[in-house]
């Protein structure tokens, strides 16, 4: 009798453990291939210098395994199977001890890098990848960092707001990640920017000749002008 009780209990903590991941993966957005080059960048650049050697050897081992590999930051491993899969020399793989690995996992759980959607079961634990933009540290560090980058005088229309990457966000954000030409809904990775007076006809990459467009849109009208553009 306690074996069938044993045995019922293992099966309603299995069909609650899947209820809550699926859940949990409906209620977060995948990723799309587009956004991959700019997080990877954002996790050098503003996530890996505040991580150890160690924490940044898992940081990329999870963003591999999760984002990077279909766009889904939702990701279950087990600490065993981190032992050996995380660091790989040209020995072959490295073992970590457990308790460095339980050791990193939370130390990334309180940078804000990673956070635990389950308990841990048989086939690991469920965690949520998260990138750069979501993690509160990053943006602390990307602002300081940027505060005291040197500041390129130049006036607002001279300003190049096309290929600095901060000025191209102002506009993002100015058109409320709206495409000009079809209303549709942006995020700050799969936004362009077009300009509104081609460059082949003198137009420049002042603030006032850009405005935000999606990608399609941004192929058709190619270098006509806007109201060309439009009439079709």
């Amino acid at each position: 009798m306690k074996e069938r009780i044993e045995q019922i209990r293992q099966l309603l903590n299995e069909l609650e453990e899947q209820a809550n991941s699926g859940a949990t993966e409906t209620s977060h957005r995948s990723f799309s291939a587009i956004e991959l080059p700019l997080i990877i960048q954002e996790i050098a650049d503003d996530l890996q210098p505040l991580l150890t050697a160690y924490q940044a050897a898992f940081c990329w081992y999870l963003l591999r395994h999760s984002i990077a590999t279909n766009g889904n930051p939702l990701l279950r491993v087990s600490t065993r199977g981190m032992q050996v899969g995380v660091i790989r020399t040209n020995r072959g793989e490295e073992t970590i001890a457990l308790g460095q690995v339980r050791e990193t996992l939370s130390a990334l759980e309180s940078i804000g890098a990673i956070r635990k959607e389950s308990e841990p079961s048989r086939d690991g634990t469920l965690y949520r990848v998260f990138i750069p933009d979501e993690i509160d540290a990053c943006r602390k560090f990307r602002a300081e960092r940027t505060a005291t980058e040197p500041k390129v005088e130049a006036s607002e229309s001279e300003a190049d707001y096309y290929n600095v990457r901060e000025n191209r966000i102002k506009i993002y954000e100015r058109d409320k990640y709206k495409c000009h030409y079809c209303s549709k809904q942006l995020t700050r990775f799969t936004a362009t920017l077009d300009h509104v007076k081609p460059v082949a006809e003198g137009g420049d990459n002042s603030l006032d000749n850009l405005v935000t467009a999606c990608l399609d849109c941004n192929s058709r009208k190619n270098k006509r002008p806007v109201g060309d553009f439009l009439a079709e």
